[in-house]
């Protein structure tokens, strides 16, 4: 091979290397299944079951108060900000479909506690200090909580020395006056946790006072059963697919088959779909990708459709989101 080959080949395999996904990335696509109202409900939702609700484990804090809300139609919480943001999300719990609402009632002054953990502490150690040593899955939920991300890191096997600062890590945790009465280790009565077998120490560094707001969360009601709430989206979003040319059929027909996938940007006809699904409201989108309920020789279908490659179209409409159409 000569080297203007070579070089030939290795431009292409740079310019593979510098796209986004390599070569093989389509620069759009276009997938559409037919769904009736369940199946619309739930691609339109997020499922939240009954067992999820009552789930004691569940370690992040912005789940935490969801699950409260929902499960008891309201739940109040003192953080520095709010620790479930309001978004657009709509929630399903059996028929009940929801979004999540908060609203700032009160103030109080919380604690904000720094801790320092380390891996490097012995058995012997522990035994010759006096120590006192807690067993992770003794300790209340709310302990469990904030420490399982960094004892999980600090106890793997293939942690490398250079991984971890000289000293160990630190961890903040803000405590309402509630769960700093529910914690047992923020007053600093233990010296070490033992987790899944691995020793890791555990001190306060500081604890001081912490001004906080107090939230308030309700669900708020969207659809009562899954009927209602696909009418409400067909109503809202549903358009017809028409006046399509053999090409552009061509592509709704493969897209209805599976997936139609545009290699470029010069595909015309992939780009006169997108032209129709953009005068027409998502039921969600970003700047990449969207989902449209759009109705085609008859049938209702959900088309997800991806365009990151198409500049023009970053600005799909999706000024009226579910929470908000159907509540």
């Amino acid at each position: 091979m000569n080297v203007q080959a070579r070089l030939i080949l290795v431009t292409a395999a740079t310019l593979c290397l510098v796209a986004l996904a390599g070569c093989g990335q389509p620069a759009g696509s276009l997938s559409m299944e037919p769904v009736d109202d369940e199946e619309l409900a739930n691609n339109a939702s997020t499922q939240l079951s009954e067992e999820e609700l009552g789930d004691p484990e569940e370690r992040d804090r912005g789940m935490r108060v969801l699950r409260q809300a929902a499960k008891n139609d309201s739940a109040m919480v003192a953080a520095t900000e709010p620790p479930h943001s309001a978004n657009e999300t709509v929630y399903r719990t059996g028929d009940r479909f929801y979004t999540l609402s908060y609203a700032a009632v009160n103030t109080t002054t919380g604690r904000q506690v720094t801790y320092r953990l380390d891996k490097n502490v012995t058995t012997n150690e522990t035994d010759q200090t006096g120590w006192t040593v807690a067993d992770y899955d003794d300790l209340p939920p709310i302990d469990q909580a904030m420490l399982h991300s960094p004892v999980s890191y600090l106890s793997r096997d293939s942690l490398e020395e250079d991984e971890v600062q000289p000293g160990g890590i630190k961890q903040d945790q803000t405590y309402s006056p509630a769960e700093l009465n529910r914690s047992a280790i923020a007053n600093g009565q233990y010296d070490a946790v033992r987790y899944e077998g691995t020793l890791i120490e555990l001190e306060v560094i500081s604890n001081k006072s912490q001004p906080l707001t107090v939230y308030r969360y309700r669900p708020r009601p969207v659809a009562n059963g899954a009927g209602p709430y696909a009418a409400c989206l067909r109503d809202t979003y549903a358009f017809e697919l028409n006046g399509l040319d053999s090409d552009t059929r061509a592509v709704v027909s493969e897209a209805t088959d599976g997936t139609y996938r545009a290699e470029n940007t010069s595909d015309a006809a992939f780009r006169s779909v997108l032209d129709q699904f953009y005068d027409h409201t998502a039921v969600s989108a970003t700047g990449q990708s969207g989902s449209w309920l759009v109705r085609y020789d008859g049938r209702l279908y959900w088309a997800e459709l991806r365009y990151a490659s198409f500049d023009e179209y970053e600005q799909t409409r999706t000024a009226n989101p579910p929470t908000a159409a159907c509540s």
